[in-house]
């Protein structure tokens, strides 16, 4: 009586060619893994951007006042609040009473115009952000329009 079995060399080819569609499959899940974290990390720091960009110039329109404290810090004033913003090289820090935000962002310049330097809270009325690094630099404007009472009674 004859037995039906596979002979050794097919069970070598067999082993062969799935260890080839194994590791064909397991190399397209781990390119797909690594597009997949870099896609969210990039739709992460571009949230982040919009979100910076956001919140400054809502707190831009709304404020009373943007006073220059240093070349890297402002106050911006509003009716019923006062916010802190430290421009560091590796970060923006906002504070406001107790609560503080970080954006990590690394700023390379910072450019602001003030209405009146001799005073001693000078008055901004323009921010403008470098951020980024060499290759990708962005920049974010900000602008204040003073009526002219305020800008009479400095």
């Amino acid at each position: 009586m004859k037995l039906k079995a596979f002979s050794l060399l097919e069970l070598m080819i067999a082993i062969l060619l799935s260890g080839f569609v194994i590791s064909a499959i397991y190399s397209g899940y781990v390119f797909t893994v690594q597009q997949f974290y870099k896609f969210t990390s990039i739709k992460t720091e571009i949230r982040n951007y919009f979100e910076l960009s956001e919140v400054l110039n809502r707190e831009f329109e709304n404020a009373k006042k943007v006073i220059k404290k240093s070349s890297n810090e402002i106050q911006i004033e509003s009716i019923d609040k006062t916010i802190y913003y430290s421009f560091n090289d590796n970060n923006i820090i906002r504070t406001i009473a107790e609560q503080t935000d970080t954006f990590f962002f690394a700023v390379t310049a910072i450019k602001m115009n003030t209405i009146n330097e001799l005073i001693q809270d000078p008055i901004v009325d323009y921010l403008v952000l470098t951020i980024g690094n060499e290759e990708k630099e962005k920049s974010l404007s900000f602008y204040k329009y003073y009526g002219a009472v305020t800008l009479i009674e400095e």
